[in-house]
Order: C-alpha cells, then structure tokens, then sequence
C-alpha cells in the first residue's frame, strides 16, 4: 500500500470503527477548549554534504517550520527510498514507544502519485506552501516547505507527552541522504495527565 493511500487509510478506519468524532484540531467554539496545546521543541536535519546542504526554521509561535533544502547532484537516478517513524513519550513515562513506522517506501513512486493528484498538490500549495512540485530525478536546485504546522504530521487523537517525527531519505546503496527529526511537546487539556 502506497503512502498516500495509508495516510487517507488511518482517518478512514477511525470512521468506520465507529469513532466518528471530531479531530482535536477541529476549530468549532466547542472544541476550541480541547484543542491540543503544542509547541516545536527542536528540529534536527541532515542532508549529505555531498548532495545537498538543509536548513530549517522554526517560527516564533513554536508551532510550525519550514524547510529549505539546495540540492547540489541530481537525486533519483538510483533507487530511492524513505522511512517515516512516529515516537511518543507519554506524560510521566521515561521510554519512547513507536506508534507508527513505515521503512523502505518508493520515494519516486510517492512523488510520482502525489503529482497525479489535484488535492494533495492544492494542499501543499496552498497550506504548506511547497516551492515547486517535486519529481524523480531530483533536479539539482532551491526547494523550500513552508508553513508546515506540528498538527499536519501528528495524528487525531494525541495524549499528553512528547512526540518524535522523522522522515528520512536513504539511496540504493544505503546512504542516507537526508533526515529530519521533529520533537514536539503536545498537551491536550481534557486528557489525564
């Protein structure tokens, strides 16, 4: 199962499994008060020195980032892959648990689909603000990922803790090309603590 498809996947099932409610990010008047709290605690980022060099920002609200990456060789003529882990340590807990890990994934393949599909383009475009739709081979250039919020790579339903997201890019012989980690602090205030 494609990326794409699992990421539309998990809302669904928590539909038909007869959760129906509402995300937590829902902004009606109702909700508001059990919005969750977050705040970006750190970014860390690598790119390969030999590809590319990577920043990354974090604005003054600690509650989105943004990404710039100057690729300097072509990525994509070999095979190219992801992984994408999602840690959390609960509130009063010392160990990180993985609440979701997918590795080797087709990153051209994903690229390939995300371009076919007019939703997911107009979302980056408009709420994230990607700098340019990205393809295989991965041109040498600027590419910038803005206004990316900590809501759009959690999931629905949080508990109070500390979560770890990270993507990384890893190239058919193994390299890793690129890694980005974000920690957040997410509160939720109707959750136990």
């Amino acid at each position: 199962m494609n990326f794409v498809r699992l990421a539309l996947f998990f809302p669904l099932f928590h539909l038909i499994n007869g959760n129906a409610t509402k995300s937590l990010w829902d902004e009606d008047e109702e909700e508001q008060a059990q919005s969750p709290i977050l705040r970006i605690h750190h970014i860390n980022i690598f790119g390969d020195s030999r590809y590319m060099k990577a920043w990354s920002h974090v604005d003054d609200s600690r509650t989105q980032f943004g990404i710039t990456a100057s690729l300097r060789e072509q990525l994509g003529s070999n095979f190219l892959t992801f992984n994408i882990k999602l840690r959390v340590r609960a509130s009063g807990r010392e160990v990180f648990v993985t609440l979701l890990q997918m590795r080797d994934l087709d990153l051209c393949g994903f690229f390939t689909e995300f371009s076919k599909n007019p939703m997911m383009k107009y979302f980056l475009h408009s709420e994230m603000q990607l700098s340019e739709i990205i393809a295989c081979p991965v041109r040498v250039g600027n590419y910038t990922l803005k206004n990316v919020s900590a809501k759009d790579i959690y999931p629905q339903v949080l508990q109070n803790g500390t979560y770890k997201f990270f993507v990384e890019v890893i190239e058919a012989t193994a390299e890793k090309v690129f890694a980005l980690q974000v920690t957040t602090d997410i509160r939720v205030p109707s959750a136990p603590e």
